[in-house]
């Protein structure tokens, strides 16, 4: 799967965690960086992202940076 700039089907239905998760990677941090910047679990983190991941329509990390980025995630404050 790869990222479009047209929305998917469930993009409009990412929980404040999971656009905080696509902000955050983002911004370029891995998974160990998220843990410290949220108090969150390693496994509460892997959680939200896959979660996300599955609502945008992607498989892997860098598809779903570029699907971010496409939207403005990553910038001063989440999109």
């Amino acid at each position: 799967m790869f990222h479009s700039a047209a929305p998917t089907p469930d993009e409009g239905r990412l929980t404040s965690r999971e656009t905080e998760m696509l902000h955050l990677i983002a911004l370029g941090l891995t998974n160990p960086e998220i843990v410290a910047a949220t108090s969150l679990s390693i496994n509460s983190v892997k959680t939200f992202i896959r979660s996300a991941y599955r609502k945008i329509g992607v498989d892997k990390r860098e598809h779903a940076i570029a699907w971010a980025r496409d939207r403005g995630y990553g910038q001063a404050t989440p999109a």
